[in-house]
């Protein structure tokens, strides 16, 4: 049905493009900041786990998360430079 009602507004569908953790800003901005802040700490429960995520969330101001959508479009073209390929770390 769906489909059907793209082909009658006529609207162009496009193909989505490959998963790549490179351009996902909680994959390659929010994920590392929380790697790093987990790094070495031993946990002996999933509340553990989920309460230190909070923490590292409620410690964090809007402008961390801000900066992280702001370089996403020069991310961006740099993989599309690439043609896809890897971002270099």
């Amino acid at each position: 049905m769906t489909g059907w009602t793209l082909y009658k507004l006529e609207w162009e569908l496009i193909q989505h493009p490959p998963y790549s953790r490179d351009m996902v800003p909680s994959d390659f901005y929010l994920f590392s900041h929380m790697q790093l802040h987990l790094d070495g700490k031993i946990f002996n429960s999933n509340k553990e786990v989920i309460n230190e995520v909070h923490l590292l969330l409620d410690s964090r101001t809007p402008q961390f998360f801000a900066e992280g959508f702001e370089k996403l479009p020069k991310r961006w073209q740099t993989i599309v430079d690439l043609n896809g390929d890897c971002y270099p770390h």
